[in-house]
């Protein structure tokens, strides 16, 4: 046999010229995965923010007192134009030609928010304009790039891979500094993957902005156990209608909880603690005997450092921490932030009153927020109590790892770290319970005893069962639900039923959640040709380019009450359109139109499209041509049932272009 010489092969070494086309291919994934990794509204604000703050600060470290840190920030609302400028260390020429390759990092490790080197990729390949100009020892770079997101996206190679523009450097806010950077993104021109206008969430000055910068990046740093970072931050804003508002702020830390206007009165665990010991007798002694300040509460808060989380006498003594889980808490020098409102509803009041965005949006409310080095990552989670689950909604726990080093997109943090994060944030709320006397009764709604709270809702239903019947009869028997569905619970009890009686078919289920995030995960399993579309024998049916049988991977289900609903939850970054591929939902009021369409299946011989069996609809994300997920709306279905030739007129004018 012939040798073909591999002794002393580097296989990562490249070249020729076919190898060169491998590595752009392998780059291109590497891109387009880092790209999926980014699904947030707030991504490109972070990146931009968290590279500012990492420059100044490691310049301020070499520097100290002698250098003022600077970050600016201009949202152009009506341009779609995103501008963050930093005199920090700036880039050399040489950092420049690299920095915008997969998994390139120039930051020191120990010293840095972020050191994965993915962040400046997604920008310049996750927009469709970036501008970067960049002074380093007085040596000045300036370029632009375009189309970096439609050469990412594009599948067909028509698109050629974008280049750097050199333009002059222009960058007032430096000044004659030596050092500092300028980047500014583009964020419209994106079909279907980000909101069309800066203002969608409702923040049009700069104070809403700066809160929000402040709740969802690293503008708002959790300095818990160390020195706040404190730049000079200058945030100015261009609304849609030209008008511009700034804002000037030093120290810029979490909004947290504690601190929000709707919290008048607050105190600390140790606050309470340390006046009930000065006072001698029962507990009920004790508590009327408490000064003021320490009753009637709407917020409780404290912070735990890695000390007291570990005290075998502390507040965390009784909780189920495990050898492994006190070395993480060492390793990664955890401390927990923690806060209880007296009640939910301040959530929607802050939201509301103080951020004053569109209706409906919740950028914080109660939950567990991981973090790591100074900043929060990933989404708000449930906090996995066993008991007394409402007052999930009450508390609001951050739980801080050092060098925690979550995937890519600073999304998902190691399984270790959710498991240990979830057992302190439990513990938190176990000990807040113990004080809920010195918080303010919560008066948000009338007090009914329990008999007669009963039969007002026996009644209400009664009224309900015979203003709006819900009838339908089938060859294996009828739907036993009785009313429309006024709530989501109703339309999953339908939707079962539904497929109890044949209506629905194929559809096997894996899970059913009320605690993770999604609802359900279920199977298609379509046996046979039974299961094919049909304009006249089987207008429900599936797609006729299915082989039969078909088995498909685990999907995701999403139920709703309303279409409406899901949609404000993508817009908190609750949930995330591209992670689901079916809604079950009663009804699709107005809302759902600002984000997508709604291709009826219910329409000449659209079915022949559908991928679930009995889905009514499929969405699309506004401006985009591909599909995001299918849907089947109960009450459609339903008429459809009944009456198809009806409810077709109705679908071509409810669900037209």
């Amino acid at each position: 046999m012939t040798s073909i010489g591999i002794d002393g092969l580097d296989p990562l070494s490249f070249s020729n010229e076919e190898s060169e086309k491998l590595i752009a291919e392998a780059n291109k994934r590497i891109i387009n995965n880092i790209l999926k990794s980014y699904t947030g509204y707030y991504d490109g604000f972070s990146e931009l923010i968290q590279n500012a703050l990492d420059a100044t600060e490691n310049k301020f470290r070499d520097l100290g007192d002698s250098f003022t840190p600077k970050v600016w920030i201009y949202i152009d609302i009506e341009a779609g134009k995103i501008r963050v400028v930093d005199n920090g260390t700036g880039l050399s020429s040489d950092e420049f030609k690299y920095f915008l390759k997969p998994n390139v990092s120039f930051k020191r490790p120990k010293d840095c928010r972020g050191q994965k080197g993915v962040g400046a990729t997604f920008l310049a390949y996750g927009f469709s304009f970036l501008r970067v100009h960049t002074r380093n020892e007085g040596i000045e770079v300036a370029a632009i790039m375009r189309q970096g997101r439609q050469w990412a996206q594009d599948q067909s190679d028509s698109i050629p891979r974008p280049v750097f523009e050199e333009e002059k450097f222009n960058v007032p806010e430096l000044g004659n500094d030596e050092d500092g950077t300028s980047v500014e993104i583009l964020i419209t021109g994106i079909a279907g993957e980000k909101p069309g206008k800066l203002d969608w969430i409702g923040a049009r000055t700069a104070e809403q902005w700066l809160d929000l910068l402040r709740i969802k990046t690293p503008l708002g740093g959790v300095y818990l156990h160390t020195d706040a970072f404190s730049p000079e931050v200058h945030i100015q804003v261009r609304d849609a209608n030209g008008d511009t508002s700034k804002k000037d702020v030093t120290k810029p830390e979490y909004y947290y909880p504690h601190e929000m206007p709707v919290a008048d009165k607050v105190a600390t665990v140790k606050d309470i603690e340390a006046g009930l010991s000065k006072i001698q007798g029962s507990s009920e002694e004790k508590f009327s005997r408490l000064p003021a300040e320490l009753k009637r509460l709407d917020a409780l808060w404290e912070i735990y450092p890695k000390q007291a989380i570990l005290d075998p006498e502390g507040a965390f003594a009784s909780s189920s921490l495990t050898d492994e889980h006190r070395s993480l808490i060492e390793r990664h020098n955890v401390v927990v932030y923690a806060s209880f409102f007296r009640s939910a509803k301040l959530w929607n009041e802050f939201n509301e009153q103080t951020l004053k965005l569109r209706p409906g949006v919740r950028v914080i409310h109660g939950g567990l927020q991981m973090a790591s080095d100074f900043m929060v990552q990933g989404d708000l989670s449930i906090i996995p109590l066993t008991s007394t689950i409402g007052y999930q909604a009450n508390s609001h726990v951050i739980v801080h790892f050092t060098d925690g080093s979550p995937d890519m997109g600073r999304k998902v943090f190691q399984p270790e770290l959710k498991e240990l994060a979830e057992i302190l944030a439990v513990r938190c709320v176990t000990v807040f319970k113990r004080y809920l006397q010195h918080l303010k009764p919560d008066t948000g709604a009338t007090i009914v005893t329990p008999d007669k709270e009963l039969h007002e809702w026996k009644k209400s239903q009664e009224i309900l069962r015979d203003k709006s019947p819900l009838s339908l009869k089938t060859a294996s028997g009828r739907v036993t639900l009785l009313s429309e569905p006024q709530q989501e619970q109703d339309v999953i009890a339908l939707y079962h039923q539904l497929i109890g009686l044949g209506v629905i078919k194929g559809i096997d289920f894996l899970a059913t959640s009320q605690s993770d995030r999604y609802d359900s995960l279920y199977i298609l399993d379509y046996a046979d040709e039974t299961f094919r579309y049909s304009k006249s024998t089987n207008p429900l049916g599936v797609n006729s380019s299915y082989g039969f049988p078909h088995n498909s991977e685990p999907r995701v289900l999403e139920y709703k009450y309303d279409l409406d609903a899901l949609v404000r939850e993508f817009a908190n970054e609750v949930k995330f359109a591209n992670h689901i591929n079916l809604v079950v939902c009663w009804q699709a009021t107005k809302q759902f139109s600002e984000k997508f369409f709604l291709n009826s299946l219910l329409v000449g011989d659209e079915g022949s499209g559908r991928q679930v069996y009995a889905a009514t609809h499929q969405a699309y994300a506004s401006g985009s041509q591909t599909l995001a997920f299918e849907v089947c709306i109960l009450s459609d279905l339903l008429r459809f049932i009944q009456n198809p030739a009806d409810e077709e007129a109705r679908q071509k004018t409810k669900y037209k272009d």
